[in-house]
């Protein structure tokens, strides 16, 4: 009888731990769209590099940044703009974009089809002054200009870290 409360806590915890390990974070992106992992350029740079050089091949995503994370609030609600997305060295990518006023809340391959076509659309980098990332970056995604606080953290592809606040 003992034997088998054992069995039974035993086969309990371990049904339990495979569900909770596949109810994980759902934000992985499955597909990413074809600008996403620019392979030939990626290819053209494994062929320039020597065997010593640092490279960030791998990160290169076509949008000129790997990780993007926009939080907006508005007037009469806060969180009502979050965007966040990563594209990991490891060609993990996740991605999230929910904005309250316009009843979005996408994640994963969904979050990546609908910001890929707002990422795609900038033109700024490292060297961009903040106002003009920032007004590329609103426009974009439509925040109004009474919007309380805006917090914009990039990391474009060649490694710099950058954040950018209204």
């Amino acid at each position: 009888m003992q034997m088998r409360k054992r069995l039974l806590w035993l086969g309990s915890l371990i049904i339990l731990s495979v569900l909770l390990v596949a109810c994980g974070d759902n934000d992985e992106v499955e597909n990413p769209p074809q600008n996403a992992t620019n392979d030939e350029q990626q290819q053209t740079n494994d062929n320039n590099t020597s065997p010593n050089e640092d490279t960030n091949a791998n990160t290169d995503t076509g949008y000129g940044f790997t990780k993007f994370d926009l939080d907006a609030d508005y007037t009469d609600t806060n969180d009502a703009l979050e965007v966040d997305y990563d594209n990991e060295q490891d060609d993990n990518m996740e991605a999230s974009y929910r904005d309250q006023s316009q009843d979005i809340d996408l994640a994963g391959d969904a979050a990546i089809e609908e910001l890929d076509s707002i990422f795609t659309s900038f033109e700024f980098d490292e060297n961009t002054s903040d106002e003009e990332v920032l007004n590329a970056v609103t426009e974009a995604f439509s925040i109004p200009s009474d919007a309380q606080n805006i917090e914009l953290e990039i990391e474009f592809d060649s490694g710099t870290e950058k954040e950018y606040r209204m």
